[in-house]
């Protein structure tokens, strides 16, 4: 039960107890990370799409289980180039849930297409598909499911609505990597799916992301698009020409360098066994706070598998704001993560007043805390007691 007045919250002067900040977020980098960054840099090709980058798509299409891994410089141009290739009429519309980050958007919003925002379940924040038709109107032309945290959205049913209105789906997978739902790995379910590599995810390559699908004419499309619109892609490949590739389409520049593709395939190599640790943490997190009967845990949705991107907590929500404060004092980072987007300087006048109820108790009651697999056994323990400390469980 929360005591606001204990004298022994470090809020309230008390010792704190870890002796030192716990980070939200470390990326899991080690010596075979190195190793491969400097093969790469001494290989003297470090410019785009090179020999590593090629392997590391190849192994990703693989590991997921699709025809095509396109690897790009963010999960936000793979969104872009998901919504390019289409070519969709300017001001048709396209559902996003409210409760994601921009990213999700402004892919549609690049390609001048309107934002539809849906609400979300207040237990995950993922879409809510009891909503989602009441959104369709006879200009949508695509979805944008989020797999929050990296829990698969409900993508079974979510694929027969879009069926039915014959809409495109764009699977945001950016949190998901290694997620399974009912059996397969993220990334084919919808149309096209993004995914990002960004410091803060399960596996990194710094900044990146990846566009993935089974579509083969989506797949070239890209090829040409991330590479300024030229046929670079197929002059490497096949060599038909003689030193010069043509400009085709009009293009931008989203391949990664070929140290980065290095990179992809030494943390793909290991994203199982960090999906793993992640998971036991979690488990001992669940395990420890389980008897506090004022915090609940994100809903994982049924036939999904977590790859535990991020262990969030709903607590009072009237409450929320001082229990973050207690746990940072505590030393535990504890963070919020997201705002809805419609609360958004930018997105406000997109939500056209609709009922953003899931959204707004699923932002007033989640924090997250630590989870990464560079936590010590201590630091663990640390954010535990923490916790326990703050709603006075112990």
């Amino acid at each position: 039960m929360l005591n606001k007045t204990n004298p022994l919250l470090a809020i309230n002067g008390g010792p704190p107890v870890s002796p030192e900040p716990i980070l939200i977020h470390k990326p899991c980098l080690d010596e075979t990370d190195f190793k491969t960054v400097d093969e790469a840099l001494r290989s003297t090709f470090v410019s785009g799409d090179g020999p590593a980058c090629r392997e590391f798509e190849r192994r990703l299409a693989e590991y997921l289980g699709v025809k095509h891994a396109l690897f790009v410089n963010s999960a936000t141009s793979a969104l872009e180039l998901a919504f390019r290739v289409k070519g969709f009429p300017e001001g048709s519309e396209v559902i996003v849930p409210d409760f994601t980050y921009t990213s999700s958007a402004l892919g549609a919003l690049y390609n001048n297409l309107n934002i539809v925002l849906a609400d979300v379940y207040p237990d995950n924040g993922s879409l809510d598909v009891s909503k989602l038709e009441s959104y369709i109107t006879g200009k949508t032309v695509a979805i944008v499911p989020v797999d929050y945290g990296g829990i698969p959205a409900e993508m079974n049913e979510i694929m027969v609505i879009a069926k039915k209105y014959g809409l495109y789906v764009v699977h945001d997978t950016a949190q998901s990597i290694g997620s399974e739902y009912f059996g397969r790995k993220t990334g084919c379910q919808g149309h096209v799916s993004t995914f990002s590599f960004h410091g803060t995810k399960n596996m990194t390559t710094g900044e990146g992301g990846a566009l993935v699908t089974d579509d083969d004419e989506i797949a070239e499309r890209v090829k040409i698009l991330r590479e300024k619109g030229t046929d670079k892609y197929s002059f490497l490949t096949d060599n038909k020409t003689r030193g010069f590739y043509e400009y085709v389409d009009i293009g931008m520049s989203y391949v990664q360098s070929n140290v980065l593709g290095a990179l992809g395939i030494s943390q793909l190599s290991k994203l199982d066994e960090m999906n793993k640790q992640r998971r036991e943490i979690a488990e001992f997190y669940k395990k420890e706070l389980a008897d506090i009967s004022e915090l609940d845990f994100m809903r994982i949705t049924e036939g999904a598998v977590h790859n535990w991107h991020l262990f969030g907590i709903l607590v009072p929500l009237e409450e929320k704001y001082w229990i973050m404060d207690a746990l940072r004092a505590e030393g535990v980072m504890a963070n919020v993560h997201y705002n809805p987007l419609h609360r958004n300087k930018f997105y406000k006048a997109l939500s056209e007043d609709r009922d953003m109820k899931g959204a707004i108790v699923f932002y007033n009651r989640l924090l997250r805390l630590p989870l990464y697999p560079y936590l010590t056994k201590n630091e663990r323990e640390f954010i535990v007691k923490g916790v326990q400390k703050v709603f006075s469980a112990s």
